[in-house]
């Protein structure tokens, strides 16, 4: 174990072997950290926080503050992190609302500088969040997601399994698994087909992810239509999953972007008095 000197850590807090809290972090009292962890320079581990082992915490994180609403209660839950994850500099991750609820982080999970995980949050496994990307509470985000940098995500929304959202995305609505949302419009833009490949995805379940994808979004069936027709064409596989996510749920659910079929652009002619001419097709 190795503390700096002008480190404050309280003699209440429990720390495993290895443990290196840098100058003038602060460790609190009704902490546990497991071996081998990192806590940098500046950073803040707040009371009501219990980590497994080998996290690092960045200079000026804090980890484990109150939760950030109107009617929080005096007494509020904790914050449960397991092992191998990385909280960058000034990352703050908020504890749960509620005595005997928790806000939840995964194993090997990667938070770049600046982000912020809201209170009641449960994070995956394997997740990356970009510079500065924002969750609200209540958020959900399932394993191997990717939330770019700037993305903000409105409390209770879920973010699905391998699902990655574009940079400065708004998400409003959950995200339905394998998905890959546009940051300008925060709708669907297709599947996200290299996320497939590298998490070593056949190529029989990327077609059968493809065959889902249009069932949900090009077929115009009725919404129970939809779960009942994936449920019956795919008993089995990665589509299992999608129907699951997306029979749960109280948001609705990331649309497709796409322009209506035989759609124009209309374009004004630069003369004085000319009147409006179409002069081509989008889409």
């Amino acid at each position: 174990m190795s503390i700096h000197p002008l480190a404050v850590v309280s003699p209440e807090a429990k720390l495993g072997i290895g443990v290196k809290v840098g100058a003038f972090a602060i460790v609190e009292p009704d902490v546990e950290l497991g071996d081998f962890c990192s806590v940098a320079s500046g950073a803040v581990i707040k009371s009501g926080v219990t980590a497994g082992c080998h996290n690092e915490f960045g200079e000026h994180a804090v980890i484990g503050g109150a939760p950030q609403h109107a009617s929080r209660p005096q007494t509020v839950g904790r914050l449960v992190i397991g092992d191998h994850n990385v909280f960058r500099e000034y990352v703050t991750v908020h504890r749960a609302l509620k005595v005997g609820m928790n806000t939840t982080v995964g194993d090997m999970n990667f938070v770049m500088a600046s982000a912020h995980v809201g209170h009641d949050a449960e994070i995956g496994n394997s997740v990356i969040f970009a510079n500065a990307s924002l969750l609200g509470g209540h958020v959900v985000v399932e394993d191997r997601a990717f939330v770019s940098g700037a993305v903000a995500v409105h409390q209770f929304c879920r973010i699905g399994r391998l699902a990655m959202v574009g940079g400065h995305a708004r998400v409003v609505q959950d995200v339905p698994p394998y998905m890959l949302i546009d940051g300008i419009s925060g709708c669907v833009v297709g599947l996200n087909i290299v996320g497939l490949k590298r998490s070593g995805h056949s190529s029989a379940e990327i077609a059968d992810l493809k065959a889902a994808y249009r069932i949900i979004y090009r077929r115009g069936l009725a919404w129970s239509d939809v779960l009942a027709t994936l449920r019956a064409e795919f008993p089995e596989g990665p589509v299992t999953h999608v129907h699951t996510f997306l029979s749960q749920g109280s948001r609705g659910f990331a649309q497709e972007r796409r322009g209506p079929p035989q759609s124009t652009l209309r374009l004004r002619v630069p003369e004085e008095d000319a009147t409006p001419v179409i002069r081509s097709k989008a889409g």
